[in-house]
């Protein structure tokens, strides 16, 4: 294989330069993690060989990965990857980049089922949305003696949820099912109560809409990001037809958009089946999860 003239450092030291010019994000991590990616060598091995040279198929990949993060292109979409709970994702522009704060909700989806499965023992789980699969996988990681079942609007996102769970060894443990959110609920509606239901929707507004990053207006799905004129309007259609699916004492939690809470919130309470409504904050101190209990059917 032909070599060039470029090492390692000074590769990492082109492109970190060429990012920053442009103030995109990052660009230090974002170049180790192309290189990474181009060169197929852990960040330690970057390092500790960092004068060695990239042969000439390495170099020109990278410039093409860089050039594509130019262009404002997400780097999980150029990698085809990203990771979520110290697991790694299959990610394609079919599905929304997992991001940190979906782990308050999933830590607060775990909370509730290990609380729950000290009781009942076996439970049934439900994600509305599912993307790469990335809540009910790990999930199926975390808990055992649950059926989980996943559903997405696509064929195209729930066979991305089906490779991720069979790479991570969860074939066959998640059912997956292609359905919008009311459909999947109403195929859903001739089996037994679920004891979670969790559901990441489009919450983006269409004031925020505008202000949204190139990285997510111009690449990610606009059908997993936007959430009407409002914001709400998925909370909205599902929120009263959502109790008929869950077990008494059965938990509801979402994902929600900044300044969300108050709202969704009452929208749980008008239904008069919850109590124990609560909201998370994530780590910059923003409402980031609602999640409530069924009331028991006196």
């Amino acid at each position: 294989m032909k070599r060039n003239n470029t090492s390692i450092v000074q590769a990492l030291r082109w492109a970190t330069g060429t990012l920053q010019k442009l103030g995109i994000g990052n660009p230090r991590l974002d170049a180790e993690v192309l290189l990474i990616y181009c060169t197929k060598r852990s960040r330690e091995d970057l390092y500790a060989n960092s004068s060695l040279l990239l042969d000439e198929k390495e170099w020109g990949n990278y410039i093409k990965c860089i050039e594509r993060r130019v262009q404002r292109e997400p780097v999980a979409y150029i990698t085809g990857r990203k990771e979520f709970r110290r697991l790694t994702f299959s990610i394609t522009r079919d599905v929304l980049i997992p991001r940190p704060e979906t782990e308050i909700l999933f830590e607060a989806l775990l909370e509730k089922c290990t609380v729950l499965q000290r009781v009942k023992g076996h439970l049934k789980i439900l994600e509305l949305g599912t993307g790469s699969g990335i809540i009910a996988i790990s999930l199926a990681q975390e808990i055992n003696n649950a059926t989980i079942i996943a559903t997405d609007i696509t064929i195209e996102k729930i066979s991305l949820a089906r490779e991720n769970a069979r790479v991570h060894g969860f074939d066959g443990v998640i059912n997956f099912f292609v359905g919008d959110c009311i459909q999947a609920l109403k195929i859903r509606k001739s089996e037994h109560c679920f004891d979670c239901i969790v559901f990441n929707p489009p919450y983006v507004s269409e004031a925020d809409w505008r202000h949204l990053q190139p990285e997510i207006l111009n690449y990610e799905p606009a059908n997993a990001l936007y959430g009407g004129s409002d914001g709400l309007a998925f909370y909205r259609n599902l929120i009263p037809s959502v109790d008929s699916l869950l077990c008494d004492g059965g938990f509801l939690l979402f994902e929600i958009g900044a300044a969300q809470a108050d709202s969704v919130s009452t929208m749980i309470q008008r239904t008069r089946s919850y109590s124990d409504i609560s909201v998370l904050q994530d780590l910059a101190g923003t409402d980031r999860v609602v999640s409530a209990r069924k009331e028991p059917t006196i």
